[in-house]
């Protein structure tokens, strides 16, 4: 019985050692792939939660805006002050579903009542109120005795449209 020679048994050996090299390199590849697709998983269900949290806070910080816009009725007027920290925009009121269409816009404190008598008096801008900056009013005159449903609505820094109701609700529209 003739085994060969050894160029052949040293052919044969490094066969064998390269197919092992070769079994070993694709077993640890597929390691690998397996645990880079692991963690990619665990990466997407982290990412997912991260847009879920950044969405929230979005979301949390435009409806902020639209809660700091507060509401003031008094007579001969009603107005929306603007006590966030970025201008709306685009003001409308309407009375019990009758738009007011004479607006004047104001620093918001009450030393703003004698400039806005004078304005009413003298005939205010039309509606809406192009911009309203922070601290400002958008004061709308009213009718003597009326006394209907106001809504008022406005837009955003975000250019989320907003309306705002006499009964405190916020609703985006």
């Amino acid at each position: 019985m003739n085994w060969g020679d050894v160029p052949t048994w040293g052919g044969v050996t490094f066969a064998a050692l390269a197919a092992a090299a070769t079994i070993w390199t694709l077993k640890s590849q597929r390691d690998q792939i397996g645990e880079q697709r692991q963690f990619i998983a665990e990466q997407a269900a982290t990412l997912a939660l991260e847009r879920a949290e950044l969405h929230a806070a979005a979301l949390k910080r435009r409806q902020e805006q639209a809660r700091r816009v507060r509401l003031v009725n008094s007579r001969p007027y009603v107005g929306l002050v603007n006590d966030s920290d970025d201008p709306i925009t685009d003001v409308t009121c309407t009375d019990d579903g009758v738009e007011i269409d004479r607006v004047f816009v104001a620093d918001g404190t009450n030393r703003a009542s004698a400039e806005l008598l004078a304005a009413i008096l003298q005939g205010a801008a039309n509606t809406p109120a192009a911009v309203v900056g922070v601290g400002q009013a958008a004061s709308f005159p009213r009718e003597q005795g009326n006394r209907g449903r106001l809504v008022f609505e406005f837009t955003d820094a975000a250019g989320v449209r907003w309306r705002r109701d006499d009964l405190g609700s916020v609703s985006e529209v």
